[in-house]
């Protein structure tokens, strides 16, 4: 029988600026929920962490955001070395046996993503690179996928919002990543020697998106064969190779089996809300789906999805699922919610009704 994991055996490395909101409710829904585990806050100098409930804090110089250039309404920052470093100075204090790496902007609802570590227990031998699985988000790791088509799939894009594991293995990923040259990582593609090259993330001139970073870094450093000299360079070759590196790794899960999720994103609670983009991410049926594929084909489905059986169906119904929170959303400015009842929703409902027709067909 899998050994039972224990609160007291678990260092929670909590990272990021502190809000006087969501950093307050992630550190309380901590302490209730894992109530013996040593909670390390790791955020940056002269922050009020007054009425914070933590054991260890740790204090560090901002080494600042770099501006993004290419958004005229809304002022975004590469925040790469920030995250780099109030994690990795977190995480060496970190003495427990497992730990559970999380932002200050997120909460956990219960305890379910311990019940899933050793669910997956069959590995293969290509790109096995730690001792056990580490449990990680769904919601935004991305799904690299052989074959293209114009939803583009990118490799070794794994969510950062929150992972769990043993401690060296943990370690062993993050610790991987070095500081980055700033601003040029930033703005790579501003520069003159790289203006023939084509972004695969739209607007963000970056070298690499740093969810991405973070998996390419780790891997590239432990097996020689993985080579990317920027996002922009994309393959069949390196898109199975990250498919199998993810497979037999990690473990990928939604809301309903971590209980972990955002408080700035509201459909970190459901991740399908996310709509269209969501079909380029993993689901825990497309984890599934390539576990079977590459570490045990004798694995069973828990359950089926006609959404992400079918991708192209599915992306036209998580595009109307997505008008649709659009339209209930509070927060949704009025102007869009507008746009959403006479445009959104009338032509996603009209992409949706040859999927209708298809699921009927199917089902009978």
């Amino acid at each position: 029988m899998p050994e039972k994991i224990e609160s007291r055996d678990i260092s929670v490395v909590v990272q990021g600026p502190v809000h006087k909101i969501r950093t307050k409710y992630c550190l309380n829904s901590i302490r209730k929920n894992l109530p013996e585990a040593e909670i390390i806050l790791s955020t940056w100098e002269n922050s009020d962490v007054s009425d914070l409930q933590y054991d260890i804090l740790i204090l560090n110089k901002d080494p600042g955001g770099i501006l993004q250039k290419n958004f005229k309404n809304k002022r975004l920052y590469g925040n790469l070395n920030r995250m780099i470093i109030s994690t990795n100075s977190a995480l060496e204090k970190a003495s427990g046996k497992y730990i559970l790496k999380l932002r200050t902007d997120s909460v956990i609802d219960n305890t379910d993503f311990l019940k899933m570590f050793d669910k997956f227990p069959e590995r293969c031998n290509e790109y096995k690179l730690f001792e056990h699985r580490i449990l990680a988000s769904t919601l935004f790791s991305k799904y690299a996928e052989v074959k293209h088509n114009k939803h583009q799939e990118i490799a070794f894009h794994i969510s950062d919002w929150w992972f769990f594991g043993l401690n060296e293995d943990v370690k062993k990923y993050l610790f991987s990543s070095p500081l980055v040259e700033e601003p040029y990582f930033s703005n790579y593609f501003e520069y003159p020697e790289n203006k023939d090259k084509k972004s695969v993330y739209s607007k963000f001139s970056w070298k690499f998106a740093p969810e991405q970073y973070l998996g390419y870094s780790c891997f590239s450093k432990y097996f020689d064969d993985i080579r990317m000299e920027d996002c922009s360079e994309i393959s069949d070759e390196i898109n199975k190779k990250s498919q199998i590196c993810l497979a037999n790794n990690f473990i990928f899960l939604e809301y309903k089996q971590s209980g972990i999720r955002n408080l700035k994103i509201t459909a970190s609670k459901y991740e399908p809300f996310c709509g269209q983009q969501y079909m380029d991410l993993y689901s825990f049926y497309n984890f599934e789906s390539e576990y079977k594929k590459y570490c045990d084909n004798s694995y069973i489905h828990e359950n089926r999805y006609f959404i992400f059986e079918n991708r192209t169906a599915g992306r036209k119904i998580l595009r109307f699922y997505k008008h649709l929170y659009k339209l209930f959303d509070r927060e949704a400015p009025l102007k869009e919610k507008i746009e959403q009842f006479f445009i959104g929703i009338p032509l996603a409902a009209i992409g949706l009704i040859p999927v209708l027709f298809l699921f009927v067909r199917e089902k009978k």
